[in-house]
């Protein structure tokens, strides 16, 4: 309670500095959201539906004293009400987990049927110095390549099922970026999380040609040597991009499990509006192989382990049927057990930052046919 009275104090001491500074034109800075999401759960028939609301506030804070130094502190407070509080056993350890080196997640109030969580994931502050580019603190070293699976995404994994949270996971790191050109650049990031063994060291090389953007990654991951490439371009008018990195024991070389983590994906748009990307992973760890898709939601998935099968593939449809109107289909299908997810999306905007959703992921297993589980999702949010 005491951590959850810091950061409110916070919140009020900054919001009126940000209303004036935004009236006098000043480099403080303040934007977020309020988002409504009801979500509705079944396994095989409604007399098993079970209901959850989610009312989730953002608010973005940055500060430029000048033209070289930069502040950010963002912050997320969650608000849970229904069946998944009550039943779902652990359900507040999981909401209020934080594997930072410093825990800035916390349950503010709880009972029977609802939690109050608020969480920090993004404070640090930022240097630029002509071609120098440094950050400390937390903020998301984003080195994936791809949209869903991200093998050199090593530093803050993030669940792609996870849809509600577009700012991803991020990391309490030092990150140093000095661009040798145009379209290279050399960037070390490390990280150092509570656990003993939670700690991230890599140094990332990017560099632009034949007309591909390429990045070569080496480093400590955890416990495992960790190498890496990645690269993001177009095959005519198709666009192309892909990842893979290869995680080598440090400790008992021979003993221990090599790990190659790999995705390729290819997008295109047709002249009509509709738009196409399709994406495969291969996952070469044999930890969980035999897990089953619909735990994946709430798995904790790492850069070695990114789905519970050795193959994975996912297939979007998407369409914009006028400015305010838009869907999209998206399918998961690994071969074992034949194993889909089935994401139907459709999108509304109902006036200017206004927005609505209606998300749907059904779990299947095909080769037993049986149904695993269903999520509907309604979602009402309102940008500032």
């Amino acid at each position: 309670m005491a951590r959850a009275a810091h950061i409110w104090l916070i919140f009020i001491l900054l919001f009126p500095l940000c209303i004036f500074s935004q009236e006098k034109k000043q480099p403080l800075v303040l934007n977020g959201y309020v988002k409504n999401l009801h979500q509705f759960q079944f396994v095989d028939n409604l007399e098993q539906l079970q209901w959850t609301t989610f009312l989730h506030n953002r608010l973005n804070f940055a500060y430029a004293p000048s033209e070289s130094i930069s502040f950010r502190l963002e912050f997320r407070n969650r608000i849970f009400y229904g069946d998944a509080v009550a039943n779902f056993p652990g359900f507040s350890d999981l909401m209020t987990q934080d594997n930072g080196w410093v825990d800035l997640t916390w349950s503010v109030a709880e009972n029977g049927h609802m939690l109050l969580v608020s969480a920090i994931d993004r404070a640090s502050v930022r240097f630029t110095k002509g071609n120098w580019d440094i950050t400390v603190g937390r903020q998301r070293v984003n080195w994936g390549r791809n949209l869903i699976w991200n093998p050199n995404d090593i530093f803050n994994t993030y669940n792609f099922l996870d849809f509600d949270y577009e700012e991803r996971p991020g990391s309490d790191a030092v990150r140093v970026q000095y661009y040798t050109g145009d379209f290279s650049r050399l960037e070390l990031a490390a990280k150092k999380g509570r656990i003993t063994d939670d700690h991230i060291v890599a140094l990332l090389y990017g560099f632009n040609t034949w007309s591909y953007d390429f990045q070569l990654i080496t480093g400590i991951y955890q416990n495992d040597w960790v190498m890496g490439l990645g690269w993001a371009g177009n095959l005519k008018n198709m666009g192309f991009k892909g990842e893979l990195s290869y995680f080598v024991p440090r400790k008992d070389y021979l003993g221990n499990e090599h790990v190659l983590s790999a995705s390729v994906s290819v997008d295109y748009g047709f002249k009509n509006g509709l738009y196409l990307y399709g994406t495969a992973l291969y996952n070469g760890s044999t930890l969980d192989q035999n897990g089953s898709i619909e735990n994946l939601a709430i798995t904790a998935i790492t850069a070695k382990n990114l789905m519970p099968f050795e193959f994975s593939s996912y297939v979007q449809l998407a369409k914009e049927f006028s400015p305010i109107f838009s869907g999209s289909l998206g399918t998961v299908y690994a071969p074992t057990n034949h194993s889909v997810i089935a994401i139907p999306t459709l999108t509304y905007s109902l006036a200017t930052n206004w927005e609505m959703d209606l998300i749907s992921q059904s779990f299947f297993e095909f080769k037993k046919y049986r149904s695993l589980g269903h999520g509907i999702f309604f979602r009402l949010r309102w940008s500032f």
